[in-house]
């Protein structure tokens, strides 16, 4: 049996939709030059290509990490590996914090095994980590996989113990947070080396968790025949599990933990794909959510206020935009039309709820930015009425003009009493007409509050 402790995060922003902005030879290389872990973006082929492309000559095809009818539309992401690197050395030194602290392991868990320190202690001498790796988005959702190599008889039964001393190692809750500080530099750092700077980080600032991972779910990979059964005495008690027979073996789904039994070790990572990409789609429309929620208050609170709108009928089409786009890309009848796929996406969906995310997502984007269209509508109404009221003050302007160069002196002395008196009267009406045109607004409140 193995552990695998997967989970998304949210960078906090997006330089993008798709994996456009890691294309980026001369940034990869700089990054990889910089640091000790290693990144590597590789573009897969095109699934589609236009008639006389395809008559052109061969296209190699590898969709979605070369799963055949697997199609992701939000890119494959730069990926890093995170083995040998000094994180991966904090991440341990800290899950032995964690272990040895009485607040986490004496009141938090106080159930736990007597011998958690040697327990620890001993997977990481024994076993240790296989492969961690981090696969980062253009829309700033991340994925973390970290997994284990094969647990021996001896501490397979402490494979949750084992999960949580490294789920709050992670967090830095129970220890130094060395390796959240430094992962956390990583993510924004690998993001400011590959942005473009147009825009798009400051339009989709979101707020995310202070300690950055929102959680994780925990992956029991079944290899042996009696592997099954210990891992459904290990989280008895921990998560619901629903099982769901694919065609690349058995699934027991939960929402914080999933048992895999796969029927052929070569195809489970179809599997592994899935939940992956379950996982990502979910924190990209959570992220999306809060960014959107963020608007909405911004620009009630602005409303309220007076204060002055930082919003456009530029950015508020950018925004709709990536709203829809999110929707549409998130969808998992996008991801895959298989049967057996379909069957583990759904059970995620019911358990998560991404389809009301989606459209939760949705309606607060058109709300927001139809907020802010009645906003720069009313704005505009003002100018217009402002620009009216100064042209009519120009005009009357004119017609006084005119009217005192026929009331010369000379003229004035020859005219009678009433032909002046009648022109003195448009003259003063005129001004009087500008006048309260220019103060129209101030009136009407005047008298509204006087009521």
């Amino acid at each position: 049996m193995k552990i695998i402790i997967s989970g998304y995060f949210d960078a906090g922003y997006s330089i993008g939709i798709d994996d456009y902005p890691f294309e980026k030879e001369g940034a990869l290389t700089s990054l990889n030059s910089e640091n000790d872990f290693l990144a590597s973006f590789n573009k897969p082929g095109e699934m589609f290509a236009f008639a006389d492309e395809v008559s052109g000559g061969a296209f190699h095809v590898d969709d979605a990490e070369g799963h055949i009818g697997l199609s992701v539309p939000v890119g494959t992401g730069l990926k890093i590996d995170l083995s040998g690197s000094s994180m991966l050395k904090h991440l341990h030194a800290e899950a032995l914090e964690a272990a040895s602290d009485k607040r986490f392991m004496g009141i938090y868990y106080s159930d736990h095994p007597e011998n958690i320190v040697d327990i620890i202690t001993g997977f990481q001498q024994r076993i240790g980590f296989s492969k961690t790796s981090v696969n980062l988005y253009g829309l700033g959702i991340g994925y973390i996989f970290i997994e284990s190599a094969k647990l021996d008889e001896e501490l397979a039964p402490y494979a949750l113990w084992i999960y949580r001393c490294y789920e709050y190692a992670t967090y830095g809750t129970y220890s130094s947070g060395k390796f959240r500080d430094a992962f956390r530099k990583m993510v924004s750092d690998t993001y400011t080396i590959f942005s473009n700077k147009d825009g798009y980080e400051t339009l989709t600032r979101r707020k995310i968790p202070c300690d950055f991972f929102p959680g994780y779910q925990l992956i029991l990979m079944c290899n042996n025949q009696h592997d099954a059964s210990i891992a459904s005495r290990i989280l008895e008690n921990y998560d619901e599990l629903t099982p769901l027979q694919m065609d690349d073996g058995k699934i027991s789904l939960g929402w914080a933990a999933a048992i895999v039994e796969p029927s052929n070790v070569d195809y489970v990572s179809r599997i592994l794909f899935l939940l992956k990409m379950a996982q990502i789609y979910y924190g990209i429309c959570d992220g999306f959510e809060r960014l959107f929620s963020h608007h909405i208050s911004s620009s009630v609170r602005e409303n309220l206020s007076g204060e002055k709108s930082v919003y456009d009928a530029v950015s508020l089409n950018r925004l709709r935009t990536i709203a829809h786009t999110v929707a549409e890309f998130t969808r998992f009848s996008a991801l895959t039309q298989n049967i057996s796929d379909q069957k583990l996406l759904n059970a995620f969906d019911l358990m998560g709820g991404l389809s009301q995310k989606i459209e939760h997502m949705a309606s607060a984007c058109e709300i927001f930015t139809n907020i802010q269209n009645e906003v720069l509508e009313q704005k505009q109404a003002r100018r217009d009425k402002r620009l009216n009221v100064y042209a009519m003050a120009l005009t009357a302007l004119t017609i006084v003009s005119v009217l005192a160069d026929m009331l010369s002196i000379n003229a004035a002395l020859e005219m009678s009493g009433w032909i002046m008196l009648l022109k003195l009267g448009a003259i003063l009406g005129l001004i009087i007409l500008v006048i309260y045109l220019t103060f129209e607004g101030r009136f009407l409140r005047w008298k509204k509050k006087s009521k």
